[in-house]
Parts: C-alpha cells; sequence; structure tokens
C-alpha cells in the first residue's frame, strides 16, 4: 500500500501543477501574443511606408582558389590540395533606416499606450468589445485609419496644440549628428526594491521634467563627435550602439557634443534612469512578470545570439523610450553607494561618498539574463572601465521656460531651493 502512495502521490502533485500553471497563464500568454502581434504588424506596416533604399558601401569581394603543394613521402613526389578563395558579401546601408524605425516606434506607441478613449471609439469602428483592462492597449487594433487618427490626437494632447507638432515621444533632434531625445514628464516613484540590499531603503523620489536619448547612443552618432569607433561589435553597422565606452569617455563625448551644440547634455543621475525605465510604473514590475514579456522589449541572453543589435528594433516603453533594458549596459553619472541612505529625494546625482569611486551602470546587455535587467538592478565599475557591453544614454536639462510646472514639478523646484 505504502508503495502504490509513493507512485501515486508524485502523480497527484504535477497534475495539481499542472492544472495551476495552464489557469495562471492565460492572461500573461495572451499578452504576450498581443506583443509580438503589434511587433510583427508595426514591422510590417513601416516596411510598406519607408520600403529600404540600400547603398553599397563596399561591394563583394571573392579571392580566387589557390593551389597548395607539399613534397611527398617519396623522393619526388609531391602532394596538392585546392584551397578555396575567401569570399566577402557586400557591405550595404538603408538610408531610410532611421526614418522608417521613427514610423515603426509610432506604430508601437499607439498601439500600445493610445489612451483608453481613442482605444474604444476604435473597438467601437472595429466591431470589437472594450477591454475592461483600461491600462493597456487592445491587440486586435490593425486598422491604419485608427493609427493615422491615432497619431494626430496623441499629437494634440501631448502638445496642447492642433495636432500639427511632432509628438512627444516621438522626440527631436537637436543636430544633424545629435541623438534623438524625449521629453520625459515629472513625477514621483518608488525608487529601488526589496530584492538586493544594494537597492534598499525603497524611497520616494520625486523628478523633475528632463530630455532623454530615444535611444542608446549609436556607433555612426559617436563617431560623428569623437572621429573614431571603439566599437567591438559591428554586426550591425552605424545603428549598433556604441560600446567599449567607459565613463571618462563618455564624459569626453558629453563635453564635444555640448560645444557643437551650445547645448547642457549629462549622463541621467541614477534615479532619473530608473524612472524613465520603469515608463511611468511607480513600482517594479515582479520579476516572474517581467521575464514573461521581456523578449519583446529587450535584447538579452535568451534572444540576442550573443550579439548587440539594432537601436530601436523593441518596442519602446510608455516615454518612447526604446531598450532601456539589455543590449548594452547604460552609464549613468552617479557614484556607487552600497545602498541608497542618504540620497536625493528629487533625484540628484551623489557625486561623492564612496571610497572606490565606482560609476553606476543600468540596464544589463544582450550577455545577462533577466534579472539583471530589472529596472531597480544596480552594476557598477571604474570610470575607466570599457567593456564590450558598456554603451551609454545622454540626457539633458529642459529649458526651464519651456517646462510646465506641475504639483511634483512645484515639490521638486521648492525642495531644490531649500537645498
Amino acid at each position: 500500500m505504502k508503495y502504490g502512495v509513493l507512485v501515486i502521490a508524485p502523480i497527484l502533485a504535477f497534475f495539481l501543477a499542472s492544472c495551476s500553471s495552464v489557469k495562471n497563464s492565460g492572461p500573461a500568454s495572451a499578452e504576450a501574443a498581443a506583443l509580438e502581434n503589434d511587433l510583427d504588424s508595426c514591422r510590417r506596416s513601416s516596411l510598406a511606408e519607408i520600403p529600404p533604399k540600400m547603398v553599397v558601401l563596399r561591394p563583394a569581394l571573392s579571392m580566387p582558389d589557390q593551389l597548395k603543394c607539399t613534397s611527398g613521402s617519396m623522393a619526388g613526389s609531391t602532394y596538392c590540395v585546392t584551397l578555396p578563395g575567401v569570399k566577402y558579401p557586400a557591405i550595404e546601408e538603408d538610408l531610410n533606416l532611421e526614418a522608417r524605425a521613427q514610423v515603426f516606434s509610432a506604430c508601437l506607441m499607439v498601439k500600445r499606450y493610445a489612451e483608453p478613449d481613442m482605444r474604444t471609439a476604435a473597438v467601437r469602428k472595429l466591431g470589437e468589445r472594450p477591454s475592461s483592462d483600461t491600462g493597456r492597449p487592445l491587440a486586435a487594433l490593425d486598422s491604419s485609419s485608427f493609427e493615422i487618427e491615432t497619431r494626430e490626437a496623441s499629437a494634440s494632447r501631448l502638445n496642447g496644440t492642433g495636432g500639427q507638432r511632432t509628438p512627444a515621444w516621438l522626440g527631436v533632434k537637436d543636430c544633424d549628428v545629435c541623438p534623438r531625445m524625449v521629453t520625459v514628464p515629472s513625477g514621483s516613484f518608488k525608487m529601488g526594491s526589496t530584492m538586493s540590499s544594494a537597492e534598499q531603503p525603497v524611497h520616494t523620489v520625486h523628478v523633475r521634467s528632463f530630455m532623454l536619448g530615444k535611444y542608446e547612443v549609436t556607433q555612426a552618432e559617436w563617431t560623428a563627435i569623437m572621429g573614431s569607433n571603439p566599437s567591438a561589435n559591428k554586426t550591425c553597422g552605424r545603428t549598433c550602439p556604441v560600446d567599449r565606452v567607459s565613463w571618462s569617455s563618455a564624459q569626453e563625448f558629453i563635453q564635444r557634443l555640448n560645444k557643437r551644440t551650445g547645448l547642457n547634455y549629462r549622463l541621467p543621475s541614477e534615479a532619473e534612469w530608473e524612472y524613465a525605465a520603469r515608463g511611468g510604473n511607480s513600482k517594479p514590475l515582479p520579476l516572474e512578470e517581467e521575464a514573461l514579456t521581456l523578449k519583446n522589449f529587450a535584447w538579452y541572453n535568451s534572444n540576442s545570439g550573443g550579439e548587440v543589435h539594432a537601436v530601436g528594433l523593441k518596442i519602446p516603453n510608455a516615454f518612447g523610450l526604446h531598450d532601456m533594458q539589455g543590449n548594452v549596459w547604460e552609464w549613468v553619472e552617479d557614484v556607487m553607494h552600497d545602498n541608497y541612505q542618504g540620497a536625493s529625494a528629487q533625484g540628484l546625482a551623489r557625486q561623492t561618498g564612496n571610497a572606490q569611486e565606482k560609476r553606476v551602470l543600468r540596464g544589463g546587455s544582450y550577455f545577462d539574463n533577466p534579472k539583471f535587467l530589472r529596472t531597480s538592478h544596480r552594476n557598477s565599475d571604474t570610470p575607466d572601465a570599457a567593456y564590450v557591453f558598456f554603451g551609454l544614454r545622454i540626457a539633458r536639462d529642459l529649458d526651464p521656460v519651456t517646462v510646465k510646472a506641475g504639483p511634483a514639478l512645484e515639490a521638486t523646484e521648492a525642495a531644490r531651493s531649500q537645498q
């Protein structure tokens, strides 16, 4: 009898566990499928709207076969083999890549983050039933007319105009070689998590509005400012994020960019980075929930193939920012501290206070597993460290005259004036 119990018990436990997993995986699986559907749909529409325009940077090259002969074991004998010539494929570049990336990004922003009333109107138009989850877009909204209408409406609401200005989440370029910048609105959030002592204490931070790179700095942008490309990963060409960048070289890049434009670019503070990476969520998502859909937002060890990828190929977050998780680690301004004791409640960078003077890196890379891509995870290295998975994303302050003050911003400014 006891052997029967030993056999039946594991089978029953497995059956119950399977039922539980099936029951809990429904909504998550539906959301993951919706994300993949949005990605595929937006890729198709962006290609249809802006087809590739290829130019050959280097034509294909074929080396002739070579005959290699060696002396045989017997006197006067030879042994010959033919070595096939090496063939180098042509290197091409798509001149329409950035423009198509903008259409792709706009399409995803409409599908994923359109306001509830816009989605409801579209549902009526398409004959679908509204979703009860007003915080998520509907996966079935593939109507091109809806996308056009929503883009115009989004531009109007975000900019307070009749829809003629570029939506805030599409970003702006301050010069022809400058990174595209997105305005991150002011707000408050709970910084940190309980998963590591380095991420504690969890504390409220008030962040004022600032601008942040829509993408990681690319190799083309870095080369245009610095005159050379330090990157080891060049498989995706000019649109690859620059890598092998140290914190010190990032500062030099920023200084040169500021001199060229007369603006005030900088690295984001650690708090600004985490706030922007959350995309409006006050608290970080549970690791299990985030891992289910991470492949649609980030390049990491499970989907990267061991190399970086061109920026902007994944779904942006609600602020319109791509690749905040994965691809390359991103330097921020702060000196690394063991925890958040004494950290600024206004999200200011901590510039001193650690004997080792290591600087903070955020976001994880194509090399890492999901736990290192958490928005609250902290990494650090010396200012001169430059590895194949270290890159950057730049920030800059808004002109105070153009910032629309809100309750969070007013509280932040009042706190700053008292410091």
